[in-house]
């Protein structure tokens, strides 16, 4: 398994590409294509895991989906409530505003399920609420994508809607002691 990082333009936000062959990969959440489309050239895209349903984490999932009609998108309940409104996405208060366009293909996921990745890798979910109720982070072989719940050094930012503090606090505890001996993988740079 090779993790890739992409920096994106809107905040600084995180993409990752999990190639789990030389000819497959998974992506953890959606922004800038044209570096994505470049990390991706020559592979199938499995899958897309989403961390949480904030803009600056999906706005790049309609072109993306367009190109890759195979792949779903993976995310919980109130993941697949901010996909579908501009409002619960806070894109709306952005200059594009954002609705996925492919419902259809939305997989809702819960806490502590597991996701294959390919016939050897599977990828755990944990509900980590507290930066929003849509905030899943994914366990895999010595790997944790926190992205929003837990970024090393900063605190979680739970003044936007949806935050709660004390879930918050919850969550860091928990993604501490999953991410014990593992790499975090954080959702800004």
């Amino acid at each position: 398994m090779l993790i890739h990082r992409i920096i994106n333009t809107k905040f600084s936000s995180c993409t990752y590409v999990i190639e789990v062959a030389h000819d497959q990969a998974w992506v953890v959440d959606c922004g800038d294509v044209p570096p994505l489309l470049e990390a991706l050239k020559h592979k199938k895209l499995c899958g897309i895991l989403l961390t949480h349903g904030h803009f600056d984490h999906i706005y790049g999932l309609n072109d993306v989906c367009r190109m890759f009609p195979e792949a779903m998108v993976y995310t919980n309940a109130a993941g697949r409530d901010a996909l579908l409104s501009d409002r619960q996405n806070l894109s709306r208060y952005h200059e594009t505003p954002f609705t996925f366009h492919f419902p259809e293909r939305i997989i809702v996921v819960g806490d502590n399920e597991t996701i294959p990745l390919s016939d050897t890798l599977k990828i755990r979910t944990v509900a980590t609420p507290g930066h929003h109720p849509s905030c899943l982070t994914y366990v895999t072989d010595n790997v944790v994508f926190t992205v929003d719940s837990f970024i090393p050094n900063v605190g979680v930012v739970t003044i936007l809607p949806g935050g709660d503090k004390a879930l918050a606090a919850k969550s860091e505890e928990l993604i501490l002691e999953l991410s014990r001996g593992s790499t975090i993988y954080a959702g800004h740079y």
